[in-house]
């Protein structure tokens, strides 16, 4: 498995750890009203969840799974500088997120979703080139067939 994917993955798990971790105490204070304060993780909770776990984990699996051919850049990964990077803006976006929804920031929280965007975006780019229907060559990027006539049908 590419290094990337395994960080990816183990980011994603010690995210889904926090996430239930939030839910926990969101849930034992909807029962034992001890610590007010806990209301203020449920959605930090979800963020983590849905970004942190789920996405992440998403992506890990796609950037193993996915065809490695005729990939742009060196080796058989395209550029996985952007892979990176991407790990980068995600997880930082995830966390600047959560405490901006612990700080009831606004300002915050949208820096924080726009790095979490960031990392999506990067991670389109260094995805795209390895759909098959692009990679082989017989589909240009609108989907056209190189040197198919007007009049053809697919």
């Amino acid at each position: 498995m590419p290094k990337l994917s395994v960080w990816l993955i183990r980011a994603a798990l010690l995210h889904l750890g926090a996430g239930f971790s939030f839910g926990a105490l969101v849930l034992f204070q909807k029962g034992y009203p001890e610590i007010p304060w806990a209301w203020t993780l449920l959605l930090p909770h979800t963020e983590v969840l849905v970004f942190g776990w789920t996405l992440q984990f998403i992506m890990g699996v796609a950037f193993y799974a996915l065809p490695r051919f005729a990939v742009p850049g060196p080796g058989k990964y395209g550029a996985v500088r952007l892979g990176w990077w991407s790990l980068v803006l995600i997880n930082t976006g995830v966390i600047v997120t959560a405490a901006g929804y612990v700080a009831n920031a606004q300002l915050v929280i949208a820096a924080g979703r726009l790095g979490a965007l960031a990392a999506i975006v990067l991670f389109v780019i260094l995805m795209w080139p390895r759909v098959k229907p692009f990679a082989d060559g017989k589909v240009d990027f609108l989907g056209r067939r190189p040197n198919q006539g007007e009049t053809q049908r697919e």
